[in-house]
């Protein structure tokens, strides 16, 4: 059974004047105004499985403001010996959101959001099998997270979450002194700054710090503790 995705223009893989407007997804158009691509329900994965097919359960995720439903389990090949992050992404033309055409399960090496997509979870095969499954560490659109990263002494490094949060705070000493940043830049303002102009930036699927040194939030040798919610 195909995958769906509401609002379209025309139905995936074919021709048409859309979906027909029932009162339950017109109830459920309510909810594109939130542009966190998250799962919603369901979807979720088996511990492992005899063979690298991966059956992700029925469910429903937004994803770019899409409703997207799977209505029956889909079986999704995995990459031998590896370690990946499995995302549902739309496809289509044009900026995001795109004007959907068709769905596509994506693997990653890392938690940066391939576009377009939410993340479904963590994946870990031998040569043959499916070994083990996160679907734990995805976003759900609401909550925090609690973690932490390393300086590595550049002018800047990007922290990839898997999804983009609403506000970030980082804490760190220096010296005998606790530094507190917190975040400027919250979703939905005009513009983005592209250099050092603060030391925390929100970007897509994480969150930007700038600077290597002792006061700012990169520099080498030093572990920087942060929250971030969603």
């Amino acid at each position: 059974m195909a995958i769906e995705v509401f609002p379209t223009a025309n139905d995936i893989g074919g021709s048409g004047t859309g979906r027909t407007g029932t009162e339950e997804n017109m109830v459920q158009t309510l909810d594109r105004y939130s542009t966190q691509s998250s799962i919603l329900s369901g979807m979720t994965l088996p511990a492992s499985a005899v063979d690298l097919n991966l059956e992700v359960a029925a469910g429903r995720a937004w994803i770019d403001g899409y409703l997207v439903r799977l209505p029956a389990a889909e079986t999704v090949a995995i990459t031998a010996s590896s370690t990946v992050y499995l995302w549902l992404q739309l496809t289509g033309a044009g900026d995001s959101p795109p004007a959907v055409t068709a769905t596509a399960w994506v693997e990653t090496a890392t938690l940066t959001n391939p576009g377009n997509a939410a993340l479904v979870g963590e994946v870990t095969t031998s040569g043959s099998a499916i070994t083990g499954t996160n679907y734990e560490i995805r976003r759900q659109s609401a909550g925090y997270i609690i973690s932490a990263y390393d300086g590595d002494n550049t002018s800047s490094q990007d922290i990839a979450l898997g999804a983009t949060p609403r506000r970030v705070n980082v804490t760190h000493m220096d010296g005998g002194n606790l530094r507190a940043h917190n975040s400027a830049i919250w979703p939905g303002n005009a513009t983005l700054p592209t250099t050092e102009e603060q030391d925390l930036l929100i970007i897509d699927g994480g969150f930007r710090q700038f600077g290597a040194s002792a006061e700012r939030l990169n520099d080498g040798g030093v572990t920087y503790y942060f929250q971030a919610w969603f």
